[in-house]
């Protein structure tokens, strides 16, 4: 796996104006060749500006094959992009989209723009459950989205496939007044224990991330 985007920028017809991702690479890119080498279907919860989604464009997706990823966002945004125009967000969305397409044109990316239960319910009654090798679960930070979204994404995800669950130590209070269900440690936990008897959770060096393999159906 190649480095991307740690000067991704005009050259390459990016614009990014929020930088949450690349510290993540050095993990990925540690997983993802033991555990995921070539994922061909991706889902991600949680776009943004799409600099994730671009790594996977053309980092993670098999370079000599057909690859998708199934990007779910309302770009609405919640309480920690107070302050943000997510107009425009969307806006960059779609243009880093395209640019990195131009480099990668095999690959398409299919954009749902709602509510993930409401997107990922209309996947699983589309006949895709157990047909995604790797899901990216980046959207809400609340505490009940957080668990929902990892339960309906589980079951998207095929038997070996991979789950990364982002911002799991992420806290938007000051220390001393932090909320615990506006975290998604505690979805994130609760689900990792529930499901233990289906997944496995493989070794990798990242504390801001959670990585699990599902086991079993």
């Amino acid at each position: 796996m190649r480095d991307l985007h740690a000067g991704a920028g005009p050259a390459d017809g990016t614009t990014f104006t929020r930088d949450w991702f690349s510290r993540c690479i050095p993990a990925w890119r540690d997983l993802l060749p033991r555990v995921m080498p070539r994922p061909a279907r991706i889902l991600e919860i949680g776009a943004f500006e799409g600099r994730a989604t671009c790594f996977m464009l053309e980092t993670v997706l098999p370079p000599d094959a057909d690859g998708e990823i199934h990007c779910v966002d309302t770009w609405q945004g919640g309480a920690e992009h107070a302050g943000i125009a997510m107009t425009e967000v969307l806006e960059r969305f779609r243009a880093n989209v395209r640019a990195t397409l131009r480099r990668c044109g095999r690959h398409r990316v299919i954009t749902h723009c709602k509510p993930s239960a409401a997107a990922l319910l209309g996947l699983l009654g589309q006949g895709f459950a157990g047909r995604f090798d790797l899901a990216y679960v980046d959207g809400s930070h609340q505490a009940p989205d957080v668990l929902e979204d990892l339960v309906l994404a589980f079951r998207l995800l095929r038997r070996g496939g991979l789950m990364i669950c982002d911002d799991y130590a992420w806290q938007r209070q000051a220390p001393g007044a932090e909320d615990v269900l506006d975290t998604p440690k505690i979805a994130v936990d609760a689900f990792t224990t529930i499901y233990r008897r289906r997944l496995r959770l493989p070794e990798w060096p990242s504390s801001y991330q959670v990585a699990l393999v599902k086991t079993v159906e």
